[in-house]
């Protein structure tokens, strides 16, 4: 294992701080690796990875100011900036559930805690790499998404590597997954489980039951899943469908609200029980997840303007049902001003902003800042910089106004 052949591969060091930067890459030389960039922060990184290509990406969890080792890796995942060719190896010195978990989420190929030893590093490379090189073929198909061609390498590698048999199982069932061929995806993990439990078929047995619609069986399923490992956090979404799908909302909330208490630093996932909670009138639920996800966002590639109108929506519900409080107003003037900093370009953006400003104004009694909110609009739509209030907006803020 110690023997891998380092000298073609190419690796991305991503460290904020100098002397881990310096003794990794100089262990990476040392291992005979003999082209290693070196990114001090994601934003470099990631600029890097538009441009060049490499073979293994060494990120460190914490790179200062900016996005984080998850965020980077959820981005470049997202925007498919690496290929599954590629090695991507999460270094941390955290040890927080939540970090590995958010980590795991958007599945790096492996994470090493510091301190780790030079030997203990070589080590994992080598054998992430030669599991790399094996499956090649495999990986190229997969980033042509051509998944007929990837199931049919899978079948090849399994021949000459058994060893790799299950990760090239999962890999086929994956690919029908992807194909929509669920029967046959089904088929693949429920093979797997016969010989050996394994937290991956489950929940790949599980996903093809509800697109089969098979909806009891694939709850069972999560359920187990779940039981077996409360850290599975992707289970608790797809029992949240299962329970959307069966309309009870309620009980959608209360898993999705276990699952962020599981791993809070998924963006998604709380724009997800922001939007349920919203449907189940549970403003207050509904803001809370919105309001983290507004933190969240900063530094994410998901980031947009809905995030932060939707929880601008919350305050207005929130102050139909009765006044706000002060940290409520000071919350909804954080986010009015985030919007403006960064949204308020989109004449669409600036319209629904002073919808949602003047909404409030007038649930709270607050006649002049309405006023003001509403001349402010005019003003922008006479400029061609926002979208002009609906007949029935006009209609309810004049009613407004004068009673």
């Amino acid at each position: 294992m110690g023997q891998t052949d380092f000298s073609s591969h190419k690796a991305l060091l991503i460290e904020d701080m100098a002397e881990a930067r310096i003794m990794q890459k100089k262990m990476l030389t040392d291992f005979g690796f003999q082209s290693v960039d070196i990114a001090m922060k994601a934003e470099t990184a990631i600029d890097l990875l538009k441009t060049q290509s490499f073979d293994l990406i060494l990120s460190d969890y914490n790179l200062g100011n900016g996005k984080d080792g998850q965020q980077l890796l959820e981005e470049v995942r997202h925007s498919e900036l690496i290929p599954n060719t590629a090695t991507y190896l999460m270094v941390t010195a955290e040890t927080s559930i939540e970090m590995v978990m958010g980590a795991i989420e958007f599945q790096p190929d492996g994470y090493i805690t510091k301190p780790f030893s030079q030997a203990l590093l070589q080590r994992r490379l080598s054998k992430l790499l030669e599991m790399k090189a094996k499956l090649k073929q495999v990986n190229l198909a997969l980033d042509e998404k051509d998944f007929a061609k990837a199931i049919e390498e899978a079948y090849l590698v399994m021949e000459a590597h058994p060893s790799l048999e299950g990760k090239c199982l999962r890999t086929i069932g994956e690919c029908y997954l992807e194909m929509q061929e669920y029967a046959q995806a089904k088929a693949i993990f429920s093979n797997v489980l016969k010989n050996r439990k394994m937290p991956w078929a489950v929940f790949g047995e599980a996903r093809a039951c509800f697109y089969l619609n098979q909806l009891e069986q694939s709850e069972s399923k999560f359920r187990q899943l779940m039981i077996d490992n409360r850290f599975f956090v992707s289970a608790y979404d797809w029992l949240a469908k299962i329970k959307i799908a069966q309309q009870d909302h309620v009980a959608a909330q209360a898993i999705l609200v276990e699952a962020i208490e599981r791993s809070p630093k998924n963006l998604l996932r709380q724009m997800e029980l922001g939007k349920l909670s919203s449907t189940i009138e549970d403003y207050e639920t509904s803001e809370l997840a919105f309001r983290r996800a507004v933190s969240l966002a900063k530094h994410s590639c998901y980031n947009n303007a809905e995030i932060y109108l939707k929880h601008l929506s919350t305050f207005v519900k929130l102050s139909e049902q009765n006044p706000l409080s002060s940290r409520q107003k000071e919350t909804f003037q954080s986010t009015l001003k985030k919007i403006h900093q960064l949204f308020f370009d989109d004449p669409a953006v600036r319209a629904q902003t002073y919808s949602y400003e003047t909404d409030i104004y007038l649930n709270i009694e607050d006649t002049n800042n309405a006023k003001n909110t509403l001349a402010l609009w005019v003003r922008d739509v006479e400029s061609g910089i926002a979208l002009a209030p609906t007949n029935q907006q006009n209609k309810q803020y004049k009613l407004a106004l004068e009673n």
